[in-house]
């Protein structure tokens, strides 16, 4: 089930691709928009707007009415990632220098801020009653103050003893930087289909599971995935200082005198550490079985999102939406 899911996925995301693109011509700066299709043209897993727009069509048939809203959150996403990059000094994005390292950071920056205003507009595109459209403006604005308060809150908690950050405090903060906008997406989706308001609360809540999962998910990959097929280097959350819920459990279960957890707070935020120091801290996240406690929690989250689509009624699309929640939680990239 799980390949034909990720072919789905694929023959979507090219389709996707089209719409996002055809999006983002025009611009009288050829370096700004450069810099803007950077991220978009190297393509991705398309995630939000494919969920947005199988939503819209398993409650109500209406995939082509959520195409503007659902390019919309593509942007808003890649509008994140430059400007996330910039933050963590990440220098690879998709197999390719970052933006602020291809360009520059103030361009960068600026790149950002155009793909943000470009997705309003778009949504304002969007083939549904003014009420609908409101809704939508408001619940995406919304959405991208919560992220920013995630990505705030990311970065507090690098600054601060390890000690002191609690697993509620790593959930609330993916539930802001990761979720949120899977949230926007399906909620979105359901509101543009026509959906009853229990089908677009209960499509609000599959989305915020499977994007909690595959929020874990993407912290263990970051640790264990290919560094080729990632196209970022592993271990780098690490490196960073990371508080993922794979440290914070690592380091509840050993206790101040353990070796094993010299070796990982050694190289936690340790931006000088070398690729040995990581390896041996990843071996250690691997021992105490941190990594294994993240992987339950991640299937435990799409366990429950599967619960959600008992709202729909039988079709291709709920079925696609089952198996996107296996895709998000176990997927290699």
């Amino acid at each position: 089930m799980i390949m034909d899911v990720v072919k789905e996925i694929t023959r979507r995301a090219k389709i996707i691709d089209g719409q996002v693109m055809s999006y983002l011509d025009g611009g009288d700066d050829k370096k700004l928009m450069m810099a803007v299709r950077h991220y978009p043209i190297a393509g991705g897993k398309r995630l939000r707007p494919m969920m947005a727009q199988v939503v819209a069509e398993a409650v109500g048939g209406a995939a082509e009415k959520a195409v503007p809203f659902a390019s919309a959150l593509e942007i808003i996403h890649n509008f994140t990632l430059v400007h996330d990059d910039v933050m963590d000094n990440d220098s690879m994005r998709r197999g390719r220098p970052a933006v602020h390292v291809l360009f520059d950071v103030p361009t960068a920056i600026i790149a950002g801020d155009a793909l943000f205003a470009r997705a309003f507009e778009i949504i304002t595109d969007t083939d549904a009653p003014p009420e609908h459209v409101n809704r939508l403006i408001r619940n995406t604005a919304r959405t991208v103050w919560v992220i920013a308060e995630g990505q705030q809150d990311d970065m507090d908690m690098e600054q601060i003893p390890v000690e002191q950050v609690s697993m509620d405090d790593y959930m609330a903060m993916i539930y802001k930087k990761t979720a949120v906008l899977f949230e926007c997406a399906a909620e979105g989706g359901a509101l543009i289909g026509g959906g009853t308001e229990e089908q677009i609360a209960r499509m609000k809540d599959y989305a915020r599971l499977l994007g909690m999962g595959f929020q874990v998910w993407d912290d263990i990959l970051a640790l264990t995935g290919d560094e080729k097929q990632l196209g970022k280097p592993v271990g780098n959350d690490i490196r960073n200082g990371k508080r993922t819920l794979i440290v914070l459990h690592a380091l509840r279960v050993m206790d101040r005198n353990d070796p094993r957890r010299t070796k990982l707070t050694r190289a936690l935020g340790n931006e000088k550490a070398t690729q040995e120091e990581i390896k041996d801290a990843i071996d250690v996240l691997h021992d105490c079985g941190a990594i294994e406690h993240a992987r339950k929690t991640a299937q435990d989250y799409a366990a429950k999102a599967e619960e959600q689509l008992e709202c729909l009624p039988p079709s291709a699309e709920r079925d696609f939406l089952s198996g996107l929640i296996g895709f998000a939680v176990g997927r290699k990239v």
